[in-house]
């Protein structure tokens, strides 16, 4: 039972819990002639207790607040593939939350046939 306690203890202390973080849009439609997408993204995010956080993309550090239970950010991406935003904690590099940009054609992609429509073969 002691094991139980020390473990729950362990567990949630100077581990700050994200309640929630929030990107919009989260979805940039791309057309035939334009392969990237440019956004103006809008994160919020708020945390249990204070902690320290960087906001990331994929492996690129966008931004870095100290000592902070909430905040926001607005930043202009230019996105070609999915792409996840994460909340890290900086001492110990533990995603806190993570959010994805999905991309999306407009456009319908034309399949090839191997072979022609009458053959049976």
């Amino acid at each position: 039972m002691l094991v139980v306690l020390a473990a729950s203890f362990f567990s949630n202390a100077s581990v700050a819990k994200v309640s929630s973080l929030n990107v919009s849009p989260k979805v940039c439609v791309v057309s035939e002639q334009q392969e990237l997408c440019d956004l103006e993204l809008k994160f919020k995010w708020q945390l249990s207790a204070a902690s320290d956080v960087c906001l990331y993309q994929q492996d690129t550090q966008l931004q870095c607040w100290q000592g902070v239970k909430k905040g926001q950010l607005s930043y202009k991406a230019r996105v070609q593939v999915e792409t996840i935003y994460s909340l890290i904690n900086p001492h110990t590099g533990v995603s806190l939350a993570s959010v994805q940009i999905e991309v999306q054609t407009a456009y319908a992609k034309k399949k090839h046939r191997l072979r022609s429509p009458w053959s049976f073969f």
